[in-house]
């Protein structure tokens, strides 16, 4: 077991890095493109929980793909990392903010709006993974995702809006997955 309490920021990363995994966004472009999928189908007969698991099941899609794929995944003893534990933190205050865009929702009584919101907060955790892997790609994932869930809400024929903002999210999983740093480059 490591003691982080006596190495440099820059080893904490290349651990966090090391012990990372590379199915998050292979888990997101699923999940957010099943949801596009669905939201075009289904129109306004998609049921409003189906936003929330696409949000949601990225992470355990990636710890089934990497043991699929034989990865060592996120390990156990990550937890001790102050890198890890800033990343799981910042997943905390991204659920406390979900309630707000379930109120602003309800309030408008407008499913596209909690699409749009789940798909940008969603995004959000993508800023401390890419500073803890010191990474650019996270930070410029996050923005690339809002600008272009914030361009489908705005422009996109009310009828299959939703569908375009999952849309929207999911494809920007198709660069996190090319840019993003390999745990393998830390290992």
């Amino acid at each position: 077991m490591r003691d982080y309490s006596t190495i440099s920021l820059a080893d904490a990363r290349r651990d966090y890095l090391a012990t990372s995994t590379t199915a998050m966004p292979i888990g997101g472009f699923i999940a957010w493109s099943a949801l596009a999928l669905a939201a075009y189908v289904l129109g306004d007969r998609l049921p409003s929980f189906a936003p929330f698991v696409a949000a949601a099941i990225p992470f355990p899609l990636a710890l089934l793909i990497d043991k699929v794929r034989g990865e060592p995944g996120i390990q156990p003893d990550s937890r001790r990392n102050p890198v890890t534990q800033l990343f799981m933190r910042f997943i905390t205050v991204v659920g406390l903010l979900i309630p707000f865009v379930i109120i602003a929702a309800q309030a408008a009584e407008n499913l596209d709006l909690l699409i749009l919101g789940l798909a940008i907060l969603a995004g959000v955790v993508w800023v401390p993974h890419g500073w803890g892997a010191d990474d650019p790609a996270g930070f410029i994932h996050f923005v690339l995702r809002a600008i272009v869930c914030y361009a489908a809400y705005l422009f996109v024929p009310e009828a299959v809006r939703g569908a375009a903002i999952a849309g929207a999210a999911a494809l920007t999983y198709v660069y996190a997955i090319a840019a993003m740093r390999k745990p393998s480059t830390a290992r």
